[in-house]
């Protein structure tokens, strides 16, 4: 996770004011849950993470100001941990748990059973 973070990070153009980090394992995660964290950011945060009642967990909107650190501290799997962890205080936190779940999709029965779970029901 960590080197995705750095090549994504160096490859955004000058005038990008931030990036969103999304989780391809996280199905669950929606647009309503994005547009809240680009909300946000238009109103000034410029670290901002979902959280599902009250726990942050994916996205996560990281300011251009942030992104060399954000860099920096993107080592293994730890991709913008350290940062959100040493800037906690600077964090926007955004409920999304109405227009989302975070569930993290890992294997094949995992996907099927979120599947199921997930599917609509005929009353």
């Amino acid at each position: 996770m960590g080197s995705s973070l750095r090549v994504g990070l160096e490859a955004l153009p000058g005038t990008a004011s931030a990036a969103l980090v999304s989780l391809v394992d996280t199905p669950g995660v929606t647009a309503g849950a994005v547009a809240r964290l680009l909300t946000a950011h238009r109103r000034g945060a410029q670290l901002a993470a979902a959280a599902y009642q009250g726990r942050r967990a994916h996205p996560v909107l990281i300011g251009a100001g942030y992104w060399a650190e954000a860099a920096a501290g993107a080592v293994g799997d730890s991709g913008a941990r350290t940062l959100l962890r040493d800037h906690a205080d600077e964090l926007d936190l955004v409920e999304c748990g109405d227009v989302a779940v975070p569930d993290d999709i890992d294997t094949a029965e995992a996907w099927a059973a979120w599947r199921e779970r997930s599917r609509p029901r005929a009353d």
